[in-house]
């Protein structure tokens, strides 16, 4: 699970904050194994769930352009959503393999053009 450390570590998770910014997680998974993972992997950022229906998760992900119908779960994916709710970066990686991860440093940069845009 290499993929959830990419942005996410403590030291990249507190990279975001310090540029008021939140890192969410979303999965087409139940509570109960988002939760397991979390735990496991030390996730330090909340973890958004739909409970045990994952139809609610399928819904949001439907609504933000990333859910893989084949699949029923989430594609690989990084989006950035401004104070107003508005969507300002969106990038959908071809697979969740390390390689086609974006360095944080992108997405931190995402973040501040965002940020100044506000």
């Amino acid at each position: 699970m290499k993929q959830l450390q990419a942005s996410g570590t403590d030291e990249n998770y507190a990279k975001f904050q310090a540029e008021n910014t939140e890192v969410l997680g979303i999965a087409a998974t139940t509570m109960f194994t988002q939760k397991a993972a979390a735990e496991f992997f030390k996730i330090p950022y909340p973890l958004l769930s739909g409970g045990r229906d994952v139809t609610v998760v399928h819904s949001v992900l439907k609504n933000y352009g990333v859910f893989n119908e084949k699949r029923l779960d989430a594609m690989r994916a990084y989006v950035i959503i401004d104070k107003e709710g508005i969507v300002r970066f969106k990038d959908i990686r071809p697979s969740p393999q390390e390689k086609d991860l974006l360095p944080t440093e992108t997405l931190l940069n995402e973040v501040k053009k965002v940020n100044k845009m506000n």
